[in-house]
């Protein structure tokens, strides 16, 4: 009981003084008040009303709770008014924190108490008194009892004083009255003895009782004489500090600051036992004889140690309560709400007051129906909590998402007492999921599915075609001439171009249906339930005309089409790396066939893809297994003037001859084009020497370069230790070059081309008119040749198209001062046409194949010998 009543002291104390202005706290929690050990009421200062009672008050007083809240502190309190005024004023002249009154319990007893009191206002604004009452009976009959020993003890002294002085007078008078009185002496003499006797086992009783009191008590009692040197102690006191008779208190708690504020407010400090060091609460009283004398001290040390704790977790849970960043809030059982913290008010825009009584419903968003928190409350009530997702409404009517926690508080029967709820704003985080699962499954660029997402939606397709029984359509499209548009008009227009395929794209198909972007210009569609290839064929044919639409992207108007393949599940395969390879076969096939089209897979796409795949292989040991040769096909001008060209084959023990349409562009993709071209360059200049040494008449030689030497190597160098190496003069050697090159539109590769021509190599343009060819690369690019395509020739001398462009490129290299040269000529009618249009070269089948070495040089005797015999 002293504990408790300590402990609602430091609580009070803690909060205010006596007579302390200030209220507590009004957020003082409902719980810490019900649940404390300490007896505690709630009063109306005018009426002395009982509002309210703990249940420590109740199990004092003898009454429940709801009969002593309707009682009056008058008809407790047994103290008439006059009583109760002179009590406080001698509160008030000893400096007392605290007023001693008679209480009257339910069943008739009377209990002297201490009762502690201070004003507090209540969550309403209304003033009442919080009092604390400590029963302080036992102690009172202590005080009692010592006080009665000391006194009692006294009066036998001076009994037994006077009693010896009588013996002694008798016995003088005995000793003069001689023998006579002998007898009467004796008599006189035994009864005292007796009497004496009688009273030492009187004085041992009380010191007996009085030992058996101080031994029974937990706490540490030390009695000390007026120079607070130890007399004695109790039981508990001996067994934990050790022996104490005749030690000076101050070297017993020794380092025990307290002492020396120890007056008439217990003080806390810390001593050392033992079995170590111990909170405790010292009190000092004095003990007085019967005259009001002071004949020493009695030392109270209270073991506060758990009590500390107690009020070390109050605090604690009262900072995290009022500091976290999650929302609490605390509500009856009714669910009218009790309590909130700050984050609450942060979170909702509602302040305490506002919400104070109310339910939460008032937060309601209206996206959850009654089901949702029927569940919510029926776990509550089976489980003691609920946890999860729920959309609530802030003050301002904003809805956002939560992550709300929800637990009930049981009494000591089992029913729910209070329901206490944290919560914090998940607004942040959902959006930094959505948007982590946005960049995790689509394209930044297009906002098509990635390839992450295509695959996981091409499983889910798959699996739900194979319980159905249907069909699933699976497409790759590639963009025909997007790098030319990217590399001329630039990435950022690129980028447009892509976007706007992708808008094209998405509006042909369904809702049902997947599009995305596997990377650079390659876009993918998953087709669900297509199971009729005419409505494939539809939608393909919607595509591409989609795709073949002029693209006007800022101010600039750009033209592409799709290649695209299709294959389907399960007629081409059932798994989806075999269904994607298919498609990427099929796609390959439909640009071999002139792209701006679709292919459907067969069998023998797929053999293609093995045979492609074998030949990457075989390539990669080719030029290491001397399986490449150079032929030459001679280029012939008129007037004895003779060229020729450099051209890679290559044949393989088990592929046989592999054209070199099939094997150049593989060697491009796999950077084998450097060492390749470098090896061809090498064998063609000193071929050229060596025949230029031997006939002694002008000769070139044309090499082909690809558009990624001049990306991956310096091409300038090359040439020049090339030149070098072999003593080939720089005027007899000719560097072809595609379109692709000069589309590259790189400063580098302007820059290598400038100092080649500047080196007197010769720069022929392959191909010209085929491609997407520009007359500005004519204007821009410092070339010296430029070569016809066979396409334009093979009809001559009878299509007149034909015939009017080939005139038409003729006379403006003429006057650009480009040498021109006619690829593809096979019949004489076609050379006499290009001679009579001024064609300066012309090579092709009528001259020669390409032939080897060795061959050429037998040509090349022969041409000799026949200009030699046409001159004589």
């Amino acid at each position: 009981m002293k504990t408790i009543t300590k402990i609602a002291q430091r609580l009070l104390f803690a909060c205010i003084g006596l007579h302390a202005t200030q209220t507590l706290a009004q957020t003082l929690p409902t719980e810490v008040f019900d649940n404390h050990s300490a007896v505690m009421l709630l009063i109306e200062p005018d009426s002395g009303k009982i509002v309210r009672a703990n249940q420590a008050a109740a199990d004092f007083y003898g009454y429940n709770k709801a009969q002593l809240q309707a009682l009056y502190i008058q008809e407790i309190n047994q103290f008439s008014p006059q009583q109760v005024e002179k009590e406080r004023l001698s509160a008030l002249n000893e400096g007392r924190n605290y007023f001693i009154f008679q209480h009257r319990l339910a069943n008739g007893e009377n209990r002297t108490v201490s009762v502690y009191s201070s004003p507090f206002m209540a969550s309403n604004g209304e003033a009442l008194l919080f009092s604390v009452i400590q029963d302080v009976s036992e102690r009172r009959k202590l005080e009692h009892a010592l006080w009665h020993y000391q006194s009692n003890l006294e009066q036998q002294v001076a009994q037994q004083t006077r009693e010896i002085k009588h013996a002694s007078t008798v016995q003088v008078f005995l000793l003069s009255s001689v023998i006579g009185i002998f007898v009467g002496t004796t008599v006189i003499l035994g009864w005292g003895f007796l009497r004496l006797r009688k009273t030492k086992k009187r004085s041992e009783f009380h010191r007996a009782r009085l030992n058996a009191i101080f031994d029974a008590i937990g706490d540490y009692l030390i009695f000390t004489d007026v120079n607070d040197k130890v007399l004695s102690a109790n039981r508990s006191a001996y067994q934990d500090l050790g022996e104490l008779d005749n030690k000076a208190i101050v070297d017993v708690l020794s380092k025990c600051v307290c002492l020396e504020q120890l007056q008439f407010e217990p003080k806390e400090c810390q001593i050392k036992t033992n079995f170590g060091t111990l909170d405790v609460e010292i009190s000092k009283t004095d003990v007085l004889d019967h005259n009001g004398g002071l004949y020493g001290h009695i030392f109270l040390l209270q073991n506060i140690t758990q009590r500390l704790a107690d009020e070390k977790e109050q605090r604690l849970a009262s900072t995290v309560f009022s500091t976290t960043s999650e929302g609490v809030l605390v509500s009856d059982k009714d669910n009218c709400i009790q309590m909130v913290n700050r984050a609450f008010t942060d979170i909702t825009g509602f302040s305490g007051p506002e919400v104070m009584g109310k339910t939460p419903a008032i937060f309601n968003s209206g996206r959850h129906d009654t089901a949702y928190f029927t569940q919510l409350y029926d776990a509550l009530s089976t489980r003691g909590h609920w946890e999860g997702e729920i959309w609530n409404k802030r003050k301002n009517g904003e809805v956002y998402p939560s992550w709300l926690q929800v637990s009930a508080v049981f009494d000591q029967h089992g029913d729910i007492d209070m329901y206490v709820a944290l919560f914090n704003d998940i607004t942040s985080r959902k959006r930094n999921e959505q948007l982590m699962w946005q960049q995790a499954n689509f394209d930044n660029l297009t906002d098509l599915a990635n390839r992450h997402h295509y695959h996981a939606k091409f499983d889910i397709a798959l699996a739900q075609a194979q319980r159905k029984q249907t069909r699933v359509a699976v497409c790759f499209i590639d963009l025909d001439r997007f790098k030319a548009v990217n590399d001329t008009l630039g990435h950022h227009i690129g980028d447009l171009l892509l976007i706007e395929a992708a808008n094209r794209i998405r509006e042909c198909t369904r809702n049902s249906d997947t599009v995305a972007r596997l990377g650079g210009d390659e876009f993918a569609l998953l087709l669900p339930d297509m199971d009729l290839i005419s409505d494939m064929e539809k939608l393909a044919d919607k595509v591409l005309t989609a795709l073949s639409a002029p693209f006007h992207l800022e101010g600039h108007e750009a033209y592409v089409s799709g290649s695209m393949g299709i294959t389907f599940y399960p007629d081409d395969g059932e798994d989806r790396k075999v269904l994607l390879r298919n498609a990427d076969s099929a796609m390959y096939k439909a640009k071999e066939s002139g792209r701006n089209c679709y292919q459907f897979f067969t069998t023998a796409m797929h053999e293609h893809a093995k045979a492609r795949s074998q030949l990457e292989g075989a390539l990669h040991r080719a030029l290491a297994n001397q399986e490449l040769r150079v032929v030459y096909q001679p280029i012939v001008g008129d007037e004895q003037r003779l060229g020729c060209e450099a051209l890679l084959r290559w044949h393989n023990e088990v592929l046989g001859d592999v054209s070199p349409a099939d094997f150049i562009p593989i060697s491009e993709e796999l950077g084998l084009i450097i060492s390749m071209g470098e090896w061809v360059l090498y064998q063609a200049c000193a071929q050229a020497r060596a025949w230029l040494t031997k006939t002694q008449r002008p000769f070139f030689v044309s090499v082909n370069v690809s558009s990624i030497q001049f990306k991956r190597q310096n091409v300038v160098a090359l040439v020049a230790k090339v030149l070098k190496d072999t003593g080939l003069p720089a005027e007899s050697l000719t560097l072809e070059i595609t379109e692709t090159v000069l589309a590259d539109n790189s400063d580098d590769i302007e820059r290598q081309l400038e100092q080649l021509r500047a080196m007197g190599v010769g720069l022929a343009i392959d191909d010209f008119g085929t491609g997407y060819s520009s007359l500005g690369y004519l204007k821009r690019f410092p070339l010296s040749k430029l070569k016809i395509d066979r396409a334009f020739i093979k009809d001559l001398p009878d299509d007149e198209e034909d015939k009017t462009l080939i005139s038409a490129i003729i006379s403006m290299a003429s006057k650009l001062k480009l040498t021109v040269i006619a690829e593809g000529v096979e019949t004489e009618a076609q050379l006499d046409l290009l001679q009579e249009l001024g064609c300066d070269y012309t090579q092709g089948y009528l001259h020669a194949k390409p032939c080897s070495a060795s061959e050429f040089e037998v040509f090349l005797q022969q041409y000799h010998d026949a200009s030699t015999h046409s001159q004589i």
